[in-house]
């Protein structure tokens, strides 16, 4: 399966790579990072190109970047409604509290929706480019050159491990979450029972 992906991506060249940033730039839920790894494996870049393609992948995903943003800056009243006020408040108190390094933080770590976070706490689109390009900038140059090391069926399966930990562990708060509504409805019913009575 992973010969099969890796001879697609190689077919597709460099374009294949600035798809692959510029979906994820775009704030869909979009694995670049796993995207910059193996193309780190197909092109095997020597110093100056594994430089050249982080700071192409960073350029364009910084530039696609603004598409969500300048969307959020238009349209914020509809975005708000849209997003968990609880994600949402927590972002913006982050980026209150360390101000543009939360937007490179986010970007770090692959949260797409930094973006309306930026937009909300009316970050400057300058700086909301340049600390999303500090951001992504280090990612891609750790990609690059993890996959350029040659051993990615390795790295995919660790990657592939720590998803499913990610999402059993949601999986499980989304359970816990389910049961304490259930339980908090139920003992409403019972008081309001007793109140009756």
């Amino acid at each position: 399966m992973l010969e099969f992906i890796l001879s697609i991506l190689e077919q597709l060249g460099i374009v294949g790579l600035i798809l692959g940033v510029a979906i994820e730039a775009l704030s869909i839920p979009f694995p670049a990072a796993i995207f910059m790894l193996a193309y780190g494996y197909i092109l095997d870049p020597g110093w100056t190109d594994w430089f050249l393609l982080s700071l192409l992948s960073s350029g364009i995903y910084m530039v696609v970047s603004f598409i969500p943003y300048l969307l959020a800056n238009r349209y914020h009243y509809l975005f708000k409604k849209k997003l968990n006020s609880g994600r949402l408040k927590r972002m913006q108190h982050m980026v209150e509290k360390y101000g543009e390094w939360a937007i490179a933080g986010g970007r770090m770590v692959g949260m797409g929706y930094i973006a309306y976070v930026a937009a909300f706490c009316e970050i400057r689109p300058f700086r909301y480019g340049l600390f999303t390009f500090i951001g992504v900038f280090p990612t891609a140059l750790l990609m690059f050159y993890l996959g350029q090391l040659g051993n990615i069926e390795v790295i995919y399966n660790w990657f592939q491990r720590f998803q499913y930990v990610i999402f059993s562990i949601i999986a499980l708060l989304i359970g816990g979450y389910i049961a304490l509504r259930l339980y908090q409805v139920k003992r409403a019913k019972k008081t309001r029972k007793s109140i009756n009575r």
